[in-house]
């Protein structure tokens, strides 16, 4: 049987994560990895150990050897890589958020569902196993009738001044900022432990310092 030949678009700690993560697949074959650059691309597939550094996107998504895209670049290009991907007639696995707006995830749910290719979203979080036997119990009755759920994310990646990443940026993360990044995989998790959607959102968003 032949091999599900994947590349990685990111060379950032998501793409690092993705390739580790490829790796540990049977009937999976990583081929190659692409970044802003050539030269972060080439960097990359030496660090990773990967056959083939990408120049450019343009590069990678035309490759007819690759079957499966892995899209871990930053947020705002997650729309256009998605689309250029699926015109290409390859399966895709973007992270998350899938696009900087409701409109664009809209049209990439559609777009998906025309290409008859296996598309997702990364919310690999929900796979832990204290939240799979979280959702067991819950789904054993063992809760009871859920009332409310209250629950935090903590991060501390941005706790020294000298911090810095392209997440800080509006321009590339989009304006929901945490909502969009780690708020999407609270909001996942709720739903897959609970088994209940959510259908409204209220926020108070404002800077603590």
């Amino acid at each position: 049987m032949s091999k599900i030949k994947v590349a990685i678009t990111g060379t950032g700690f998501m793409g690092s994560v993705h390739s580790e993560a490829l790796r540990r697949l049977a009937g999976v074959e990583l081929i190659g990895i692409q970044g802003s650059t050539p030269e972060k691309s080439r960097d990359a597939a030496q660090r990773l150990e990967l056959p083939r550094a990408y120049a450019t996107w343009d590069e990678l998504v035309s490759d007819p050897e690759i079957d499966t895209v892995h899209i871990a670049t930053p947020n705002r290009l997650h729309f256009s890589q998605t689309i250029d991907a699926l015109e290409a007639g390859k399966h895709v696995l973007c992270e998350k958020p899938l696009a900087m707006t409701t409109a664009e995830s809209s049209e990439l749910a559609r777009r998906a569902a025309e290409a008859g290719k296996v598309c997702g979203v990364n919310y690999n979080i929900r796979f832990y196993p204290i939240n799979l036997e979280a959702k067991a119990r819950v789904d054993a009755g063992e809760l009871g009738s859920i009332h409310g759920v209250h629950g935090s994310y903590q991060q501390d990646w941005l706790l020294h001044e000298t911090d810095y990443n392209w997440r800080v940026l509006a321009e590339e993360q989009g304006e929901l900022r945490a909502v969009a990044d780690i708020g999407t995989h609270w909001i996942d998790l709720v739903q897959m432990i609970t088994g209940r959607r959510v259908t409204a959102v209220f926020a108070d968003l404002h800077t603590l310092h």
